[in-house]
């Protein structure tokens, strides 16, 4: 996918902004990437990848969500970006201002030359179809300017990377359908608590954007629930459950929740100890 500026999308900003309505009838459109199988899951939609993940624990507290987004009211559909802003002006579908941070390009770490989002969606499970989650767009944009609260995410900055372009949801769009449940093999729990993806995003798409911008990840989830009579591969797709989460690699805290640091200063305290002994032995 290449790169494109707000220029090229002027003509499609307003239409940007509305969420597409659920898929109701035709043929149901399979997903692009499945990452419901048993096993090992992952894929690749030109040169971003999606892996199924299975990190745990992924509690709010440590997970540190930077976007956390819900589904309104009966909606099966949810949509939002990452901002710091007060509850009552949280945009779109966003939750949770604490949750909701700016983020800034030079606050990206970069894993073998991707940036890394993980998502801990917090959908039903025990084994029913609802524990499904179609994972419909993800766009980044960049800015000098931080704490937007539009409600057109194409009005945000310049766009550096879209899943889809913004009237392609309904003809042939790629999308990502994933199992909020974890599966390692399956185990029938849901909710937060277990990461479920991991998207890798070539650092290329944000060459052209300053260490200082601000980056803002939007996200549109559900959009396939709609063609639950048309096939099994898109039964319980909508966002039918509490809030989703992102959290961003950057660099800190360590990814096992700090227990590598607590053996290393185990490890650290023991040698220290250990040269005490020899220095007191060499001066007996």
């Amino acid at each position: 996918m290449n790169r494109i500026t707000n220029g090229a999308l002027a003509a499609l900003a307003v239409a940007a902004a509305l969420l597409p309505a659920p898929r109701v009838s035709g043929a149901a459109i399979p997903p692009t990437v499945d990452l419901t199988a048993n096993g090992t899951a992952e894929g690749t939609i030109g040169d971003v990848i999606f892996k199924r993940d299975n990190t745990i624990p992924t509690g709010t507290g440590v997970f540190q969500p930077f976007l956390t987004l819900d589904s309104p009211g009966n909606s099966v559909l949810e949509q939002g970006y990452n901002t710091t802003t007060s509850n009552q002006l949280l945009p779109l579908d966003d939750l949770r201002n604490h949750w909701n941070k700016n983020l800034q390009k030079q606050d990206l770490a970069v894993v073998n030359g991707y940036y890394v989002f993980t998502l801990d969606s917090n959908e039903t499970g025990n084994g029913s179809q609802n524990r499904y989650l179609s994972i419909d767009n993800i766009r980044i944009y960049t800015s000098g300017t931080g704490s937007q609260t539009t409600s057109n995410p194409d009005a945000l900055g310049v766009l550096r990377y879209f899943l889809n372009d913004p009237l392609s949801l309904t003809a042939n769009p790629n999308w990502v359908k994933i199992d909020s449940t974890r599966n390692v093999p399956l185990q029938k729990t849901s909710g937060s608590g277990s990461s479920n993806m991991t998207v890798w995003i070539p650092t290329h798409y944000l060459d052209g954007a300053a260490a200082t911008d601000f980056v803002y990840f939007y996200n549109l989830n559900g959009a396939q629930v709609g063609a639950d009579n048309d096939s099994s591969s898109v039964i319980g797709t909508g966002a039918e459950a509490g809030f989703e989460e992102w959290s961003a690699r950057t660099g800190a805290p360590l990814p096992d929740g700090g227990s590598t640091l607590m053996l290393l200063g185990s490890a650290l305290t023991a040698l220290g100890f250990v040269r005490g002994r020899r220095t007191i032995a060499s001066k007996a």
